[in-house]
């Protein structure tokens, strides 16, 4: 079998890896059949604001002389803001609405005016309508509504709850938590406080991909209800990076809907498989795909369908972005390694003593688990791999020397799984 998978980055596309698996030793690849782009962007857009899933319609929230807040992603997702506000913007305006937009990047860094540009569209940045972006360490910033029935105290962000009408545009897409999309509140326009607690609940078994019903999924939701958000618009993008879907409604109900969607296409069902692969490779397509920090959730996903004790070998190249080196925020971990029992409980203690900020940890920590019972080889670029073995990550620039070392170690029976796009993909068992 010619396995062939993705090793791309979001400035360079069409880069695959070809490896070849002798066919007594594949066991499956797990291939989506991806859905085609929407021709008409804003037509579908535009339908689904007209008819939501659920509550009210665009043209019954936004009239004269109320003020609405657009609320988008940071530059690390892919839903495509910049194509869709403008439109929006020009209809929320020409219903005489007052409009402004804020950026709802959680822990990250504020965005540059370069990257505010990039995000909302030269059309939107052009016009100086005001954009805010989160400022998660600054209290002052945040309005205080209420407490979760989870114990979870939340602050919005006062541009927000001064509003008369919030509406999101987010991705929906398989995450380390259960479903992006549904974090537009928390963590995206909340303050430290409320980030890291809800993030606590990322600990919890139950907080893995594909549970939309885990603690810290629902903490979410109560959020977003909590804080009056008005419309989500759920998009859906597939891995050439085009939107293949879109709803919206009210904010809870339309993205549980867009997580229907995405299942059809990236959800396998590995529960009556005989037995499970002793090697899982997978790699990276190019969605916002600069950082292992967010790459590395495809080995997470790959879990389910190796044994314990298997190699999951993902090819990404990480190639930076700005002034963050491909590995950067890695080293969070590093003290913490090798990933065993008595260490495990050391980084444990220090998420509870708040020694180490759980924004960063509920990515590190799923990988840190995972390599507690499987070994983890990554492939990427040449420049990566001290700061990647620095952290305690096994790195390579060759994924022929990656397969081979990996076949040495399990023997010539050892059974292969191929899950190309595994950031997307969900198993069931």
């Amino acid at each position: 079998m010619l396995a062939r998978i993705p090793y791309e980055t979001a400035e360079e596309r069409g880069t695959y890896l070809e490896f070849e698996i002798p066919d007594g030793n594949v066991l499956k690849s797990f291939l989506p059949r991806e859905s085609r782009r929407l021709e008409e962007l804003w037509r579908d857009v535009e339908h689904a604001i007209n008819l939501p899933i659920e509550g009210k319609s665009f043209r019954q929230l936004v009239s004269r002389g109320k003020k609405v807040v657009f609320v988008t992603e940071n530059q690390f997702r892919a839903a495509p803001a910049e194509l869709i506000l403008p439109s929006l913007i020009e209809r929320a305006e020409a219903e005489g609405a007052e409009v402004s937009i804020v950026i709802a990047n959680g822990k990250v860094p504020a965005l540059s005016p370069e990257e505010i540009r990039n995000r909302i569209g030269f059309q939107v940045a052009d016009r100086g309508i005001p954009v805010t972006c989160n400022d998660a360490m600054n209290p002052d910033r945040y309005s205080f509504v209420g407490v979760t029935s989870a114990g979870t105290p939340v602050w919005v962000l006062k541009e927000i709850m001064g509003a008369d009408v919030v509406i999101t545009i987010s991705t929906t897409q398989a995450t380390l938590w259960g479903y992006g999309g549904s974090g537009m509140v928390i963590p995206g326009v909340s303050s430290n406080d409320t980030i890291e607690t809800n993030h606590v609940m990322s600990l919890s078994p139950d907080c893995k991909p594909g549970n939309n019903d885990c603690a810290m999924q629902k903490d979410k939701y109560e959020a977003l209800e909590m804080a009056g958000i008005d419309m989500g618009i759920n998009v859906i993008v597939n891995n050439a990076w085009e939107v293949v879907y879109v709803n919206a409604g009210a904010p809870v109900a339309s993205h549980k809907k867009a997580v229907e969607q995405y299942n059809k296409t990236y959800r396998f069902d590995i529960g009556s498989m005989k037995e499970k692969a002793d090697i899982v490779i997978t790699g990276s397509s190019a969605p916002t795909d600069h950082l292992f920090f967010h790459t590395n959730w495809a080995i997470v996903n790959c879990v389910p369908v190796s044994r314990e004790g298997a190699t999951i070998i993902q090819a990404t190249p990480c190639p930076g972005y700005g002034d963050w080196p491909g590995f950067a925020l890695m080293d969070l971990m590093a003290e913490y390694m090798p990933p065993n029992n008595e260490n495990h409980e050391r980084v444990l203690r220090a998420f509870f003593a708040r020694e180490r900020e759980l924004w960063a940890g509920c990515i590190w920590y799923p990988l840190y688990r995972a390599m507690m019972t499987r070994r983890v080889k990554v492939v990427t670029r040449p420049e990566n791999i001290e700061m990647a073995k620095a952290a305690g990550i096994d790195a390579t620039a060759s994924l022929e020397e990656a397969v081979k070392e990996a076949m040495e170690r399990h023997g010539p029976d050892a059974k292969v799984a191929v899950v190309p796009y595994g950031r997307y993909t969900v198993f069931e068992e």
